[in-house]
């Protein structure tokens, strides 16, 4: 595989602006589409060349995702998945030098030469991955010979966000399983300084990170500032419930030794539309949660818990501060402490159903779909408050939920004789790269930068499906995952990617001799070894 050829197509890709949720963001699939579809393979045929609409909800930009496949010479069933995304993440933190973060050549002169790396926006993540795995279907799309498997490539966008492209293309993939291909695993090249801060060298990793969106809804009481302690604040029992579970170790998620930070507040703020003197009584806030053991049915009971000290610790705060003004004074209405009020999601709804009538689920369903487009976070928190509003349960009380996206975990360490396969390649791959180039490879368990793995390796039970169906607002809707897709793919899985340092920074940068002139060879050995070593 040329270096330099390879080097002009990721400088060409990374010209291509596709920051998630953007017009541009498609715009390397439709490049690479055109590339491809030139192939004499591709002419011939047609069908096994895609741009997969993928769209992303509430969105008002289209979405595609790329697919390509290639036949082995001679017919076989048996498939290795190449996957990777070419979506990016925004530019805000290049400052005065941002309209040049898409010219390696420009952040060459700014950055300065060096001949081992390459700088701009994506080079690593990972512009540099989709080059390679394009570059590995243009060979083998010219000599058939190369592999006695099948290739399918998907690169999709919308990684950095909610994976809608991913989401998306499990259908194209799904409609070729029943065609009758047999994949054997699925092989990323994500940046291993994206999986694993802080190591650069070369990585790989032998399954990846899950991830939930723990939210929580806050009840109130309004009142009259002038008269607070007629009220409850909302505001109060948010911040409480962040000061809480922000890093709590007992929240965290460790998996044989290693652990990842714990839950993260994301956002959190009061549901109001104006100002108002006004004890505000509707907050929010949702979280960041890895998992490795914890089952969505486990997160949730840890949510309860949490809620259930934020009320107790909001009430305790406003009962103490009471009797002190009084000291000082203070001749306004008594604070009555109250009892904490917890709900999931599926318990208020059932509430609401209850207090409101039969036609509850179908206004329910009506104001989903005519929510104005926007991001599937807010959307969801406008339908809980929807829910609330119809249940007739008076506030103080917290209501637990989940937020999209869900990233299930997934690592090949099973007695599964294909993830057996999957872990017995990827230290194949290691030893080569010490025998052949005298490069240590950093093996890992888990890709902790969370990536598309996840969809099309999952191992998915119906307790995990069940405890998100009824606890995610706009289900389905709002957020759709192809539920008996993933669960027809669970492959085993493996990231092979490039090296570099600073991915999401303004001095993102790829390291040219391990990127190109070897990890192109362990690639395609990868692919062999797949091959070779399953069942």
């Amino acid at each position: 595989m040329d270096r330099e050829y390879l080097l002009s197509m990721i400088k060409e890709l990374v010209a291509l602006p596709s920051v998630t949720e953007s017009a541009a963001e498609s715009a390397p699939g439709e490049w690479l589409f055109e590339k491809l579809a030139k192939l004499p393979y591709f002419r011939e045929n047609p069908g096994h060349l895609q741009l997969v609409d993928t769209p992303l909800e509430g969105s008002l930009y289209k979405l595609k995702s790329l697919v390509a496949r290639v036949d082995a010479a001679k017919k076989t069933a048996r498939t290795v998945l190449l996957i990777g995304h070419y979506d990016v993440v925004d530019v805000k933190c290049y400052g005065d030098i941002a309209e040049h973060a898409f010219n390696a050549d420009r952040l060459a002169e700014i950055f300065g030469a060096d001949s081992d790396v390459l700088y701009g926006r994506g080079v690593m993540d990972m512009k540099c991955g989709a080059a390679l795995e394009t570059a590995i279907i243009e060979e083998f799309a010219e000599d058939r010979s190369l592999f006695d498997v099948n290739l399918v490539m998907a690169l999709v966008g919308d990684e950095e966000n909610s994976s809608a492209g991913m989401r998306g293309a499990l259908l194209a993939l799904a409609a070729m399983q029943a065609e009758g291909l047999d994949f054997l695993a699925a092989l990323n090249t994500e940046p291993g300084e994206a999986g694993r801060s802080g190591v650069v060298g070369p990585m790989v990793f032998l399954g990846t990170l899950g991830k939930l969106m723990p939210g929580f809804y806050i009840r109130g009481r309004d009142a009259h500032v002038g008269n607070c302690y007629n009220g409850f604040s909302a505001l109060l029992a948010a911040s409480r419930l962040v000061s809480y579970a922000e890093g709590n170790p007992y929240l965290a998620d460790p998996l044989h030794g290693v652990c990842q930070p714990s839950w993260i507040c994301l956002d959190m703020k009061a549901l109001h539309d104006l100002y108002s003197v006004t004890v505000p009584d509707k907050a929010y806030a949702y979280f960041n949660c890895f998992t490795t053991n914890n089952t969505p049915a486990l997160v949730m009971k840890q949510m309860r818990g949490v809620a259930a000290y934020a009320l107790r610790q909001s009430s305790e705060q406003l009962t103490a501060s009471y009797r002190a003004l009084l000291a000082l004074g203070y001749e306004g209405a008594e604070f009555v402490p109250v009892e904490p009020a917890v709900y999931t999601l599926e318990e208020l709804t059932e509430l609401a159903r209850r207090h409101h009538g039969a036609s509850f689920d179908e206004e329910l369903r009506h104001y989903t779909e005519t929510l104005p487009p926007g991001d599937m976070r807010a959307r969801g928190i406008k339908c809980v408050d929807f829910i609330a509003d119809r249940s007739g349960v008076e506030g103080p009380y917290i209501v637990c939920f989940f937020l999209p996206p869900w990233l299930p975990v997934r690592t090949d360490l099973t007695d599964d004789p294909r993830d057996r396969a999957a872990v017995e390649t990827a230290r194949a791959v290691e030893a080569e790269c010490e025998e052949k180039y005298g490069l240590k490879m950093t093996e890992s368990e888990l890709f902790a930068g969370l990536c598309d793995l996840s969809y099309v390796g999952a191992k998915i039970s119906d307790d995990d499906v069940r405890a998100l169906s009824g606890n995610m607002p706009g289900w389905g809707s709002i957020y759709n995952i192809p539920l008996k897709e993933m669960q027809g793919l669970g492959l085993p899985v493996i990231n092979l990617g490039p090296s570099g340092e600073s991915p999401h920074k303004k001095d993102e940068r790829l390291h040219l001799r391990y990127s190109l002139d070897i990890l192109p060879s362990l690639l395609k050995f990868a692919v062999r070894e797949l091959s070779r070593r399953s069942l």
